[in-house]
């Protein structure tokens, strides 16, 4: 007896492991990236502003007058008084002060929330404003003139306590 050869009919090409191994890796690889490719063009969000060096030199400008604030040793009072009466004190060389500052209270997450708020000088020297704007909460607080500005990182306003912030945003 002699052994005759059984003939096995060939397999599918996609039936073999080895064939999903070298062509179904870069296939699914290619597949992905077009999916990437398209999820970044439909939210292609620009990192860099048009007017990127306009907000450089305000940067640098606000840095200017924050260590003009420091050369002046100046030192601010921050008093809520009742809901919205906001008084301002400033300690240092105060003998330019101008007759009005504006006070920014900046909402940690939400900007809509944002104030700007502009207090008169009064006779004894102290700055003032009653708006409806103004309320307790926590705040990044920025106290500025035209050529200098106290800046703190974060202060809580509360009625009847006073917020004292240093000249280098220090607050106690």
């Amino acid at each position: 007896m002699s052994a005759t050869p059984i003939d096995v009919p060939p397999r599918p090409p996609w039936r073999e492991p080895l064939f999903w191994l070298v062509w179904g890796i870069p296939a699914l690889t290619v597949v992905a990236g077009i999916v990437t490719w398209w999820i970044a063009a439909q939210r292609a969000d620009s990192n860099v502003a048009e007017d990127w060096y306009k907000r450089g030199m305000a940067i640098n400008r606000s840095l200017e007058r924050e260590s003009r604030a420091q050369a002046l040793g100046l030192r601010a009072e921050l008093a809520l008084s009742g809901e919205h009466d906001l008084r301002l004190r400033l300690d240092g060389d105060t003998a330019g002060l101008p007759p009005a500052v504006t006070v920014v209270l900046t909402h940690p997450v939400r900007a809509e929330q944002d104030r700007h708020l502009t207090l008169d000088r009064q006779a004894d020297g102290s700055y003032r404003t009653v708006s409806p704007q103004v309320g307790a909460g926590s705040w990044t607080v920025s106290i500025e003139a035209q050529d200098w500005r106290i800046a703190a990182r974060r202060a809580t306003l509360v009625p009847g306590r006073t917020l004292r912030i240093a000249s280098d945003g220090r607050v106690d």
